[in-house]
């Protein structure tokens, strides 16, 4: 559980250290630099493979005032004093005043799929959800690159839960960084474990990631200094789990017209996930759906590992603690 990614506003008037001044201007004159356009920004450079493990967007062309925008990235491996060293390593800048535009606040969890995640989180207050392609019969997935990753979204940027499979995005990311190291003829290439700390397969590795930006970010936690506070805020209150339903029910236990109702209740919510069939029975019944699942909880699926919400709030409170501690 981490501060995974935070993007902060950088008033334009603000100057470069001399030393990433430097690096900026030759960096801006060479054609085959990293700068590019874009839709908001005259220039944005993703500025890893010189130093800086962030994204620099420049001069933004909405702005009156063409402010900045900087963007650290991979921020999870990364104490609060390092992100603030990141800051001044390219701004002079007293880092703790700079506004807050976007935080990504998110958990690990071990050995839980996120199909379970897909059959028993539903978010409370979110009336869109997304959920991409077919990977299997009971499981959905959105594509990352050429690499299918299983992901699910709960809401809309720039307020959004996203969980998704995180070996997957890594080996994604590994293959790419492979590649980029190949066509520069690098003479040694890390093996996947020495980057990300374990190995490529094997292992069942589940990201639930909060993204807070577009003015939804909490007044108290509005700017870097602020940020040191952010360990008391749940950014998964709206996350619900299930978490009941038997292995197998009985036939003989229920009415035949109650059994029928709570089989189709169960295959509805292994093939399309609780959400979304909240949604369906919400929409068929005059906003009775939370009614339908108690009454039918019996049947829902139970495959034995359940995540509590205060145990994933405890977790990520007692990481990010150490995160901004350290």
């Amino acid at each position: 559980m981490m501060i995974d990614k935070v993007e902060l506003r950088v008033p334009n008037f603000v100057p470069y250290t001399p030393e990433f001044g430097k690096l900026y201007q030759d960096l801006r004159k060479d054609p085959k630099g990293p700068f590019r356009s874009s839709a908001h920004y005259l220039g944005v450079a993703d500025l890893r493979e010189y130093g800086h493990p962030v994204i620099l967007h420049t001069h933004n062309t909405h702005d009156k005032k063409g402010n900045f925008k900087l963007e650290l990235i991979e921020a999870g491996d990364k104490s609060y004093r390092k992100m603030a060293q990141e800051i001044t390593g390219i701004f002079d800048v007293e880092p703790g005043q700079l506004e807050l535009m976007r935080v990504d606040l998110a958990a690990d969890i071990e050995g839980v799929p996120v199909s379970w995640f897909q059959q028993n989180a539903r978010a409370r207050f979110k009336r869109w959800t997304a959920q991409i392609g077919t990977l299997e019969a009971s499981v959905e997935y959105s594509e990352m690159g050429r690499c299918g990753v299983e992901t699910i979204y709960f809401g809309k940027r720039p307020n959004v839960i996203r969980i998704y499979d995180k070996v997957a995005e890594r080996q994604h990311r590994y293959g790419q960084m492979v590649a980029r190291l190949k066509r520069r003829d690098a003479i040694q290439i890390p093996s996947f474990e020495d980057v990300f700390g374990h190995a490529s397969t094997g292992i069942t590795l589940t990201r639930v990631e909060r993204q807070i930006a577009g003015g939804r970010i909490p007044e108290r936690f509005g700017t870097f200094r602020k940020l040191s506070g952010i360990g008391e805020f749940d950014p998964f209150t709206n996350l619900i789990y299930v978490g009941v339903g038997k292995p197998e029910p009985n036939p003989n236990d229920y009415e035949l017209t109650e059994f029928l109702a709570g089989m189709q209740v169960r295959t509805m919510v292994e093939r399309d996930g609780i959400h979304r069939f909240l949604q369906f029975a919400n929409k068929h019944s005059k906003r009775n759906g939370a009614r339908i699942v108690k009454r039918y909880q019996d049947f829902l699926p139970q495959d034995g590992c359940f995540i509590s919400p205060r145990g994933l709030q405890e977790r990520y409170r007692a990481s990010v603690s150490k995160q901004l501690a350290a």
